[in-house]
C-alpha cells in the first residue's frame, strides 16, 4: 500500500471517530442516584454520601437527606463503600494489536488502526476500575504516529472514542544503533518539517507578492495544502499538538529537557531515570512513569544492593507524575501501583492523584474526569475497601451515567473463580 492510500485511510478513520464523540455510547441513562457511599471529591470525603447522576453527568453531592433524591433515579447502593473517580491511564498500550511495528517515522498514522475492541485487556480495566485509557504507539520507534483516548466499554472504536489525534509518540530509544544515532535521526526528522514549512510559507509569501503586483490574476486562490504525511510533524514543531516522548534511561534525559524548550511535550520515563531526577526539575508538564517504580540497583564495585524508589523520588522534587499499569501482575493490578507508591513513603493523596488528577491533566480532560464534582462526566468506581488494599475490589464502574460494569454480572470472573476453587472442592471431598 503506497503513502497515499495509506494517509487516505487514516483520514477517513480520523474523521469517522471524531464523528463518533458527539454521540456518546454511554448516552443518557435518566437519573443515577449513587448512594450511601464514602465519596471522595475533590477537596474533601463525605461519609453517607449521594451523588446524583443526569444526563451523564454529576449534579449534585451531598450527605444523605441534604437533599431530594428523585423517585425515578436509578440506584447504585455504596453502603459501607467507597466511591472514586474512575483511574485515568496516560500511555498505554494495553488493547492494541502490534503496538509497534518497528517503522521508525510514521507519524500520519493513527494508533486506533490497530486498537482491539474485543480485547480482554479493557475488561481487566473495568475490573481494576479504569474508566480513561490513552492508547498510544510503544517505544520501539522514532515518530510513531498519534494516540487516541478512549473507554474501556464499547463494540467498537467510534464507541469507545474520547478523544482523537491525542497528541504524537516519539522516542529516544535506540532503533538499531546507539543512543547519539538515534537523537541525530529525531533531529533530522523535526528539521526536515521545519525546513518544509519554511519552503511552505516562502513559496506562498511569492504568490501573494506577485498577485498584490497584479502578475497573478486577483480571483486566483492559493490552493496548496500541506503534505499529509508531513503535516503530524508540521502540527508538532508549531506547537499545535503535543509530543509524548519515551525516555529511557539517564543519560536521554538532557536530550529531552533540551526538546521540551522546543516543542510541547510530555516525558514518558523509563525506570533508569533515577540518576537524572535534579535535571529533571525543569521539567514543564507532569511525567509518566512506566510500570516498573521500583528495582533494585547492585554497585558494580561493592556488589551492595539499593532499592530505587521512582515515585519518592519524583515526589520528593516536586515532580507530578503518572501511573501507568503493566501487562502482567502485580503492576497490572491499580491497587499494587497505587499502595507500592505509599510503601516508598508517597503521601496517598499525591499516589490516588497519579491515577486520576494529574493524567486527566495531561490528555486536557481535567475539565471533564479525575475528580468528582458538580458538572463533571459522572465517571465513578465504587469499592469494597481502601483502593490500596490487595482485598478490596470494584464492585461496580458508572462511565458519564451509564452503569457499565458490576462484579456480580462479571461472568469472566466467575467462571475463573468456580475453575480455581474446584481443585480445593475436589481434595476435601476425597479426603472425607
Amino acid at each position: 500500500m503506497n503513502t497515499h492510500s495509506i494517509m487516505v485511510k487514516a483520514n477517513a478513520r480520523a474523521a469517522l471517530l471524531i464523528a463518533a464523540i458527539a454521540v456518546s455510547p454511554a448516552a443518557a441513562q435518566g437519573l443515577v442516584a449513587v448512594k450511601n457511599g464514602r465519596v471522595h471529591t475533590k477537596d474533601a470525603v463525605i461519609e453517607d454520601a449521594v451523588v446524583l447522576i443526569d444526563n451523564g453527568r454529576i449534579t449534585k453531592i451531598g450527605k444523605q437527606g441534604e437533599f431530594e433524591v428523585p423517585w425515578e433515579a436509578k440506584t447504585v447502593d455504596a453502603t459501607g463503600k467507597i466511591v472514586l473517580p474512575t483511574f485515568v491511564l496516560a500511555h498505554s498500550q494495553g488493547g492494541v494489536r502490534m503496538a509497534n511495528e518497528r517503522m521508525e517515522n510514521v507519524a500520519f498514522l493513527t494508533i486506533a488502526d490497530a486498537l482491539d475492541p474485543a480485547s480482554p485487556f479493557f475488561e481487566d480495566c473495568l475490573r481494576s476500575g479504569v474508566g480513561t485509557v490513552h492508547a498510544i504507539p510503544g517505544n520501539a520507534t522514532l515518530l510513531g504516529g498519534a494516540g487516541i483516548v478512549v473507554r474501556p466499554f464499547g463494540r467498537t472504536v467510534p464507541d469507545m472514542a474520547v478523544s482523537t489525534q491525542t497528541g504524537l509518540k516519539l522516542s529516544l530509544l535506540p532503533q538499531g544503533g546507539g543512543r547519539l544515532l538515534q537523537i541525530r535521526k529525531l533531529r533530522r526528522a523535526l528539521d526536515d518539517a521545519r525546513e518544509y514549512l519554511a519552503d511552505f510559507d516562502r513559496r506562498k509569501a511569492e504568490f501573494e507578492k506577485e498577485q498584490k503586483a497584479a502578475a497573478i490574476d486577483k480571483d486566483k486562490k492559493w490552493t496548496e495544502e500541506f503534505d499529509k504525511t508531513k503535516k503530524p510533524v508540521i502540527d508538532l514543531v508549531q506547537k499545535k499538538t503535543r509530543g509524548w516522548l519515551y525516555v529511557p534511561g539517564s543519560a536521554e534525559v538532557p536530550e529531552a529537557m533540551r526538546l521540551q524548550q522546543e516543542l510541547d511535550l510530555v516525558l514518558v520515563l523509563g525506570p533508569q531515570v533515577h540518576r537524572a531526577i535534579e535535571a529533571l526539575k525543569g521539567v514543564k508538564n507532569p511525567v509518566v512513569l512506566e510500570e516498573t517504580i521500583e528495582f533494585f540497583e547492585t554497585d558494580p564495585e561493592t556488589k551492595k544492593e539499593t532499592k530505587i524508589r521512582l515515585a519518592k523520588l519524583l515526589a520528593d522534587a516536586g515532580i507530578p507524575f503518572a501511573l501507568s499499569l503493566g501487562a502482567a501482575a502485580p503492576s497490572s493490578y491499580a491497587w499494587w501501583q497505587l499502595a507500592s507508591c505509599v510503601r516508598q513513603g508517597v503521601d496517598k493523596k499525591i499516589a490516588l492523584s497519579a491515577l486520576t488528577e494529574v493524567p486527566a491533566k495531561l490528555l486536557s480532560l481535567d475539565d471533564q474526569i479525575g475528580t468528582l464534582e458538580v458538572g463533571k462526566l459522572a465517571n465513578l468506581q465504587v469499592l469494597t475497601g481502601d483502593p490500596m488494599q490487595a482485598t478490596s475490589w470494584v464492585e461496580t464502574v458508572v462511565l458519564e451515567g451509564q452503569v457499565v460494569y458490576e462484579r456480580s454480572k462479571d461472568e469472566r470472573l466467575k467462571y475463573l473463580l468456580d475453575a480455581a476453587a474446584k481443585p480445593a472442592d475436589a481434595s476435601t471431598s476425597g479426603s472425607k
